[in-house]
């Protein structure tokens, strides 16, 4: 079975985010490596901050890594994983995006307040949606 373009996408998506420099994958017959050019690391792709005016507050968002279906509850508890108002610390798990079986944390990038979910729990997202906006002071 050759590999989709959408599954290499998704392959560089997760080189990129987990910090190696390659990947390399054989099967049957086939093989694909990846390798990502190691330069001056940038903002993660999961934040966003942007001024919000003169309160001295940022606004942060945390966005999906990959694309899936945005989960806002663990498939084993019955509470989100945040609400709005909650304070929430750097790196606290805010969602899940379910791709097949396998689920993918959504991260908050910075340590501040949920102001909103912005996904709609079941909806697909994408690359890059954003999943959470927060409230942090700067």
């Amino acid at each position: 079975m050759p590999i989709d373009t959408t599954d290499i996408e998704r392959l560089a998506q997760i080189l990129e985010r987990s910090g190696l420099a390659s990947i390399e994958i054989e099967e049957s017959g086939l093989s694909l490596k990846l390798v990502m050019e190691t330069e001056k690391p940038t903002a993660s792709s999961s934040m966003l901050v942007a001024p919000a005016g003169r309160s001295h507050q940022t606004a942060v968002v945390a966005k999906a890594d990959v694309a899936g279906i945005f989960i806002a509850v663990h498939p084993w508890r019955e509470k989100p994983f945040v609400e709005p108002g909650q304070a929430v610390k750097a790196g606290a798990i805010v969602g899940l995006v379910k791709i097949g079986q396998l689920y993918v944390p959504v991260l908050s990038p910075a340590a501040a307040t949920v102001d909103s979910i912005v996904a709609e729990p079941g909806a697909t997202v994408g690359y890059g949606t954003p999943i959470v906006s927060f409230r942090a002071v700067a």
